[in-house]
């Protein structure tokens, strides 16, 4: 059965994600440790208490930890993965996982990142729409008219984030509405991401990519910038900073995996968005949720049971 590790993004975060797992397994409070040190946040306060979790800096290297030191419980285990994919901020906890850098080095890097998407518009002035019941073609045509709202996250068939200026955010959820949309809402972030409008943050957080130090890619992992595997020669940098600028394509990596032949779908990390997007997608795979003390004994009893 070929198995695709998933790792979610930013808005994952759940009170008191992580608590019952750092106090469960040895192996999840030193890479979580190894994070919170690295990244000079408090995490465990972060994630265990919700400390500070209304600012990206902090939300970002939280669903990291969490997210990288699961898999670090898993990897202990000897379990891999054929394919790794994150959305968004769960992009770098995929590199991660196929040994492109280390925990203390990823969990840095996305304090930074988080640090330059939320500045780069005044608080409240930028935000993000969540569509549901259109395709691309339709919102694609109903945001023509709006010169800074953009495609931001194509994260199924017909569900689609968009990127821009609240005041004509505002306007199209209402427009959308009008126009039968399941769903119109905005999101609870601080600003757009995802699109031109982060195109000095993109250049700013080039500068931090060149300080850091790459490893060989260890598995396949999926880029949000391009909706299919980074190729062997890929400028990693350029493809982050690219995804911090442009479309997250998760419908195309999703349809990539499965004419790949991936059956089997595990979310690793807080939250179960992406289980639930691949549940409606693709009905036939197996598809796990790992993000507690509960969920990953399942599942390795039942990786225990296949062996």
């Amino acid at each position: 059965m070929k198995t695709a590790f998933l790792f979610p993004g930013q808005g994952a975060q759940t009170p008191g994600m992580g608590a019952d797992l750092y106090d469960y397994s040895d192996t999840f409070r030193r890479t979580f440790d190894q994070c919170s040190q690295s990244a000079g946040v408090d995490l465990a306060a972060a994630c265990f208490e919700g400390r500070g979790m209304d600012d990206s800096e902090t939300i970002q290297p939280a669903i990291f930890a969490h997210t990288v030191s699961l898999f670090a419980v898993l990897k202990a285990e000897g379990i891999r993965a054929d394919v790794y994919a994150g959305l968004s901020l769960g992009e770098y906890s995929a590199l991660c996982a196929a040994g492109v850098f280390t925990p203390e080095v990823g969990a840095s890097l996305v304090r930074r990142r988080g640090a330059l998407m939320d500045s780069a518009m005044p608080p409240g002035a930028g935000g993000m729409l969540s569509v549901i019941g259109f395709d691309i073609g339709q919102v694609e045509a109903a945001i023509a008219p709006y010169k800074e709202v953009y495609l931001a996250n194509h994260l199924s068939e017909k569900q689609i984030v968009l990127g821009g200026r609240v005041d004509d955010l505002l306007k199209l959820k209402d427009e959308m509405e009008a126009a039968g949309a399941k769903m119109a809402a905005l999101l609870a972030v601080k600003g757009p991401s995802h699109c031109p409008i982060l195109d000095e943050a993109a250049a700013q957080f080039a500068k931090d990519l060149k300080k850091i130090e790459l490893g060989p890619m260890q598995q396949v992992v999926y880029s949000n910038a391009l909706g299919a595997p980074y190729p062997p020669d890929a400028d990693i940098r350029a493809l982050l900073c690219e995804q911090m600028r442009a479309r997250v394509r998760w419908h195309d990596n999703v349809e990539h995996m499965l004419a790949s032949g991936v059956t089997r779908f595990v979310e690793i990390g807080p939250g179960n968005v992406l289980a639930k997007l691949l549940k409606r997608r693709a009905k036939d795979a197996q598809v796990l949720s790992v993000h507690d003390v509960d969920t990953l004994e399942a599942f390795l009893r039942g990786y225990r049971e296949e062996k």
